[in-house]
């Protein structure tokens, strides 16, 4: 049968097709599927003279469904194929619909299902059970009809080649991308290892007699900040964000190196003559600004007045407050702190340094002090102080210290109260609470101010300050 469908096409006067190359851009490539030898010939008459998107068409004829699908998978590159649905079997084009996008994998090209018996294949059922393009019956394809349909055809198969080909580049795009981040990620990580490294160094050192307990004060909040950064440079390292990551890295690396440079200038200053006065006041203020810079923290803070102490001194209020610090921020999620340190009477009838610090943060009932602060109770112990921490009554904890001052510290301390004659306790709020209020004393000028966390903290202030007369006594 097929045999004399090819001599009826020699007769008319068709000349054997010469088979580009797949690739010789020549044409678009065109694939009558039927088993009617006249459907060849006139389709061939109707397009034939036609060019497509400025190429032509380069004919391809299958008489079987078998036929056909051994010419498509010797070409992967065809534009349309035109399939009569009734051929060796009443539903072999169906068949082979189904074969071209399921066994082939072929999604590219366009599919036209052409039928002279549309009753054995509804249209509405084909469209929503296979997968093709258009759907026409023989006898509505008339001239025009069957070069609208070519030509909106090979349009889609170009469209679509190109979004294959756009797809391919971004898939080799996203590869490289993936590439390049994994390569990040590799040195992200041994970037992290390195800091950890580093760190473990820094442990190793902290378990060293006397030395190690005061580098630990100095550097503990120091590399709590460092986790703070590795733990959220792994978090985004894991989402892919690497620039991030990186940058969060760059901050551990410094909080490292600043801790390493704490714990050599601990041993200098150990080394160095203790007598050496410092301004506490100073210290602390840098303090609580590390920890805003280094935890994103907030806080607000009121160290004047303090007088000039001694390194250990200084080194003992600087590590309660950096302590406090990171216990608030490790333990209690702690977001906002408040702090004051000022000098004030004390029950022996000295003068001492009163140390409190309200953080925001989570309160256990059973919470205990840490290591750390454990340690520096000790030592305040040790030095007639006090160290407590407790639930504060507007939400939160509080931790309060009390450091007796050296004589001449107190004297020194009494003078600076006393030097500028009539003075005015007022007691300010540091958190500016509702309920917190501002004492004033009866008949004096405003020349002395302290600060408070709350309400009750001021009114007791108050009521410890003595009024001055403006002549310089009391009332």
């Amino acid at each position: 049968m097929k045999e004399e469908q090819r001599m009826e096409e020699e007769e008319i006067g068709f000349a054997p097709e010469e088979e580009p190359a797949a690739e010789d851009g020549s044409g678009w490539k065109f694939l009558i599927v039927d088993d009617d030898p006249d459907i060849h010939r006139v389709t061939r008459l109707v397009l034939g003279p036609e060019t497509f998107e400025g190429r032509p068409l380069v004919f391809y004829s299958a008489y079987s469904a078998a036929e056909a699908l051994e010419l498509l998978r010797g070409h992967a590159d065809f534009a349309v194929v035109l399939l009569d649905v009734v051929m060796e079997t009443e539903d072999a084009g169906l068949r082979l619909a189904r074969s071209i996008r399921e066994e082939l994998g072929n999604a590219l090209v366009r599919i036209v299902l052409r039928t002279g018996q549309p009753g054995q294949a509804p249209e509405s059922d084909v469209i929503r059970s296979y997968d093709i393009n258009d759907y026409r019956e023989k006898t509505e394809l008339t001239s025009s009809k069957l070069f609208s349909t070519v030509y909106a055809s090979v349009r889609a198969y170009r469209a679509a080649v190109e979004l294959s080909r756009s797809q391919s580049r971004l898939e080799e795009a996203v590869r490289r991308r993936t590439q390049e981040l994994e390569e990040r990620g590799r040195q992200l990580e041994a970037s992290i290892r390195s800091a950890y490294e580093a760190m473990a160094e820094v442990a190793v050192l902290e378990e060293r007699g006397r030395i190690a307990r005061e580098i630990h004060h100095s550097v503990g909040h120091t590399m709590t900040a460092a986790i703070v950064q590795l733990e959220a440079a792994r978090r985004l390292l894991a989402a892919g964000e690497g620039d991030e990551a990186e940058a969060k890295v760059e901050i551990a690396r410094q909080l490292a190196r600043k801790g390493l440079e704490e714990i050599r200038g601990s041993v200098r200053a150990i080394a160095a003559d203790s007598s050496v006065r410092r301004s506490a006041g100073e210290e602390l203020e840098q303090v609580a600004r590390e920890a805003e810079w280094a935890s994103g923290v907030r806080v607000e803070a009121s160290f004047g007045g303090l007088p000039p102490l001694s390194w250990y001194q200084a080194r003992l209020l600087r590590d309660i407050l950096r302590e406090g610090l990171t216990n608030g921020i490790r333990h209690g999620g702690a977001q906002r702190f408040a702090c004051r340190a000022e000098v004030e009477p004390s029950a022996e009838g000295g003068r001492r340094i009163a140390l409190s610090l309200w953080n925001d943060g989570r309160w256990s009932g059973d919470a205990e002090p840490g290591f750390g602060l454990r340690a520096l109770q000790g030592q305040l112990a040790e030095a007639g102080g006090s160290l407590t921490l407790a639930a504060s009554a507007r939400g939160g904890a509080e931790l309060r210290a009390a450091l007796p001052l050296p004589r001449e510290a107190a004297a020194a301390a009494s003078a600076e109260e006393t030097a500028s004659g009539a003075r005015l306790r007022t007691v300010l709020p540091l958190s500016r609470e509702p309920e917190a209020a501002t004492a004033l004393a009866d008949g004096a000028a405003p020349s002395e101010a302290g600060e408070a966390c709350d309400g009750a903290a001021a009114s007791e202030r108050a009521d410890r300050s003595e009024p001055r007369s403006p002549g310089g006594g009391t009332p």
